[in-house]
């Protein structure tokens, strides 16, 4: 379930965004007084691998919050959609996109929204309390209509995550759908505090990646230190683009 991160080299892009709207003091407010049941444990993050303020793997913490600076600075400190894919499978997406909102997280001021886009092969669901919990599949499918009912608290301070929801055959073209865009259009601008991370299946094997590069701010890709060729690299970076690749992870686990 858990992989030790990593080797970051994240690779920073000019991306134009508008000038950032301040959030308000009835939007930190509402940052501070979230609800955050049954949270992990230090001892239970650890075991995780996934950051926090004053884990044992200092060296991991520093990595992910050099990503986030660069992200950040890349997107002007305004809120944005951050695809998280690879190469291959077993490449360790979820567990970046876990870290990564985990990182940003790390200030009161913000929150993220993990989304498994991967329904080949789910993840998130793992952190969750829920055996059968409603996702996105769900809001896409017309099980349910209310976003509100797809969003699950993840164990980690001020991080939400949205599971894959029922088994489709029908991911490509639910990922294609004006409803699709609509709600990351909806999660994104809800709240301007809030960072969209998508965890999804390598963009080389799935088109469901590729259409997800399209509605995406920006991407990272993920490689599997010794397990991927420079050319197997560059289809990935062809497929997302290299105006919205803002970097570039090597996981050597």
């Amino acid at each position: 379930m858990t992989q030790n991160p990593l080797n970051l080299k994240a690779q920073s892009i000019s991306n134009e965004k508008s000038n950032t709207n301040s959030m308000d003091s009835d939007g930190c407010k509402k940052i501070k007084n979230m609800d955050d049941a049954c949270l992990f444990t230090s001892e239970e993050l650890d075991e995780l691998k996934i950051i926090y303020p004053g884990c044992k793997n200092d060296k991991s913490l520093n990595y992910y919050r050099e990503l986030r600076t660069k992200l950040l600075k890349s997107a002007n400190n305004q809120n944005f959609v951050c695809m998280v894919s690879s190469i291959e499978e077993g490449a360790g997406t979820s567990h970046v996109a876990v870290n990564l909102a985990a990182s940003i997280a790390l200030d009161h001021s913000k929150t993220a929204l993990i989304i498994d886009c991967n329904s080949y092969s789910p993840h998130l669901h793992n952190y969750l309390k829920d055996e059968n919990p409603l996702g996105l599949s769900n809001y896409l499918e017309q099980n349910t209509q209310e976003i509100e009912d797809i969003i699950y608290p993840s164990g980690i301070r001020r991080v939400r995550i949205i599971p894959t929801g029922i088994k489709t055959e029908s991911a490509a073209e639910n990922f294609s759908s004006d409803k699709m865009k609509f709600f990351i259009d909806t999660v994104k601008k809800r709240y301007p505090d809030r960072f969209i991370i998508l965890d999804t299946p390598p963009i080389s094997l799935y088109v469901e990646s590729q259409i997800l590069a399209s509605i995406c701010d920006i991407a990272i890709l993920v490689i599997r230190y010794g397990h991927t060729t420079a050319s197997e690299v560059q289809t990935g970076i062809d497929l997302i683009s290299s105006d919205k690749l803002a970097g570039v992870i090597l996981n050597n686990e």
